[in-house]
C-alpha cells in the first residue's frame, strides 16, 4: 500500500482568519514557527508548509511515514435499527430523509437524530450498551425534537424547510446545522418546475445552512430545537449570491450551500487538536461562478454561528478568511471546491482515526458506497468501495463509533474499531417504506483503538 504523510497537516497559512474574534483568539493559542516537513514519495525539492513544533527537524519522527486506513465490513450481519412500518408513533411513520446524527449528553445519554422527508425531527436515546446490542434497545422518543417545515414563502428569509445535518454538542446545549431550502415548487409557483413532470421550468431552489438550537436538561431526555436567532439572522452559511427570482434559476440543482456533513475536530501533524472545528457544505447548481461540489468551511467555535469561514482553496498556503454573509446586504465571492474531480455529490461523513493520523471520509457513487483518506482534509486519495449497493438500497451513509462518548468524543467524530463501529444508512424498501440500516465496520490494517482515560483526544 502507497506510503503518505503522517498526520493531518493542516498547514501554516490555515491559521490566517480574516476577521471574527473566535477564530483569532484560537491563532493567538497556536504554537509559534513553522517548517517544512518533506512529503513521503515525492523527490527533489517537493514540500509542504507545516505548522509548529510538530514540522520541526527535533520532532522529525513526526513526519515519518503511515499507511492509510482501509476500510471494511466487520462481518455479514445486516441490521435493521428502525423499519417506519414496524416502529411507529401510534399511526405515525417515522421515515429517514437525510442522515443520522449522534451526541452524547452531559449526563452521558446518546441521541440519535434524523430528519423525515417533512423536515420533522426525531431521535433516539440510550446508552452505549442500548446502541450496539443485536436487538437494539434504544428507545425512539415519538414527540417531535424539530418542526423544520415553516411554509415561509419568502427566499429571503431562508426558512421555508430545514432538515437536521449537523449536530455538535458542548455544555448543556446542542447545535443542529441544517439543510434549508426554499422550493418554488411547493409553492404551485406557475413559474417553477412541477415535480413528477417534464415541463422545461426551472427549479427555483435555493439553499442555506441555518442554525437551531435545544438546550438538554436531564432527566428530560427529550430536546425541542428552535432556530437560533429571528429569521434569517439565524442563518451559518448563506448562498453567495440573493435568490435571482423565478425565471432566472436554474434548470436543476439548488443555488447556494447545503447538505453539510458532520462537524469534526481539526488535527495537528502529531495527531493533536488544532483548536478548530470542520464542516464541508456541497453546491449543487454551479450558478453565477460557484462551481458544483463541496466547499470546507472551519471554525474556532461552533457555537457561534457567525465563526464560520471558507478555504481560499490554496493547498500550499491553505487561508480560511471567506464568511458568507446574508447576501441581501453584503457581497460574497463563491467558495473554493475541494477536489472536485472526487467530490462529485455530498460528503455527508468524516472521522478520524487516529492510529494512522487520517480522517476518512464516505461518499456514495452510482454503485457503491465509498471511502476515501487524507491527512490534512485538502486532499483526498482515490476512493475505495465499501458497499456495492445502488442509492436505494443504501443512501445518506455516516460512520458513528459510539465507543467514543464518555471519553470526551460527545459528537462522535473519531473512529476506534473496537467493535461498536457503525455504517448507518437509508434503505428504501417501497414507496412509503424506509429502514435505518446499519452494518459493522472495522479499520482491518490496525489494530483496535479502544478508548479510554487513557486514550484522550
Amino acid at each position: 500500500m502507497p506510503k503518505v504523510l503522517a498526520g493531518a497537516a493542516l498547514a501554516a497559512g490555515m491559521l490566517a482568519t480574516g476577521g471574527g474574534a473566535a477564530l483569532m483568539s484560537a491563532d493567538s493559542r497556536s504554537t509559534a514557527g513553522s517548517g517544512i516537513v518533506r512529503i513521503a514519495g515525492e523527490s527533489g525539492a517537493a514540500t509542504r508548509p507545516g505548522r509548529g513544533a510538530s514540522a520541526t527537524p527535533e520532532s522529525a519522527s513526526l513526519s515519518s511515514t503511515l499507511d492509510a486506513p482501509t476500510l471494511g465490513l466487520a462481518d455479514s450481519v445486516i441490521e435493521t435499527f428502525h423499519d417506519s412500518d414496524t416502529n411507529l408513533c401510534g399511526t405515525q411513520k417515522v421515515h429517514i430523509d437525510g442522515p443520522v446524527r449522534a451526541f452524547e449528553d452531559q449526563n452521558n445519554v446518546i441521541h440519535l437524530t434524523v430528519s423525515d422527508p417533512n423536515a420533522t425531527g426525531w431521535q433516539w436515546t440510550g446508552s452505549v450498551t442500548g446502541f450496539t446490542n443485536n436487538p437494539k434497545t434504544a428507545a425512539l422518543d415519538c414527540t417531535p425534537v424539530m418542526i423544520g417545515n415553516s411554509g415561509n414563502t419568502d427566499p429571503s428569509q431562508f426558512d421555508q424547510k430545514t432538515w437536521i445535518q449537523a449536530i455538535h454538542f458542548a455544555g448543556s446545549t446542542v447545535y443542529a446545522y441544517g439543510h434549508q431550502d426554499y422550493f418554488g415548487t411547493r409553492t404551485n409557483d406557475p413559474d417553477c418546475h412541477d415535480a413528477g413532470t417534464t415541463d422545461g421550468l426551472p427549479y427555483c431552489w435555493y439553499s442555506s445552512i441555518p442554525l437551531w438550537t435545544a438546550t438538554v436538561s436531564p432527566p428530560d431526555r427529550h430536546v425541542d430545537f428552535s432556530r437560533s436567532a429571528a429569521t434569517p439572522d439565524h442563518v451559518a452559511i448563506y448562498p453567495h449570491v440573493a435568490y435571482p427570482g423565478d425565471a432566472n434559476t436554474t434548470s436543476a440543482g439548488w443555488i447556494g450551500y447545503g447538505t453539510p456533513s458532520n462537524i469534526i475536530r481539526g488535527r495537528n501533524q502529531d495527531g493533536t487538536l488544532d483548536g478548530y472545528h470542520y464542516m464541508f457544505a456541497y453546491s449543487s447548481s454551479n450558478y453565477a461562478g460557484q462551481g458544483k461540489g463541496v466547499c470546507l468551511f472551519r471554525s474556532a467555535d461552533p457555537t457561534d454561528r457567525t465563526s464560520w469561514r471558507a478555504w481560499d482553496g490554496s493547498t500550499a498556503t491553505p487561508q480560511f478568511t471567506q464568511q458568507m454573509k446574508n447576501p441581501y446586504s453584503n457581497t460574497n465571492s463563491a467558495c473554493a471546491l475541494v477536489q472536485p474531480s472526487l467530490f462529485k455529490s455530498y460528503l455527508r461523513s468524516v472521522v478520524w482515526h487516529k492510529p494512522s493520523r487520517h480522517y476518512i471520509a464516505i461518499i456514495r457513487n452510482s454503485s457503491a458506497v465509498q471511502y476515501t483518506t487524507s491527512t490534512d482534509l485538502l486532499t483526498w486519495s482515490e476512493p475505495q468501495s465499501l458497499l456495492v449497493s445502488t442509492s436505494a438500497q443504501a443512501n445518506y451513509p455516516v460512520v458513528i463509533d459510539f465507543d467514543g462518548g464518555d471519553y470526551g468524543d460527545s459528537n462522535f467524530d473519531r473512529v476506534y474499531s473496537n467493535g461498536k463501529s457503525y455504517l448507518f444508512y437509508r434503505k428504501s424498501i417501497a414507496s412509503g417504506h424506509t429502514r435505518i440500516t446499519r452494518r459493522k465496520i472495522a479499520v482491518t490494517n490496525y489494530p483496535a483503538d479502544p478508548p479510554g482515560s487513557f486514550n484522550p483526544n
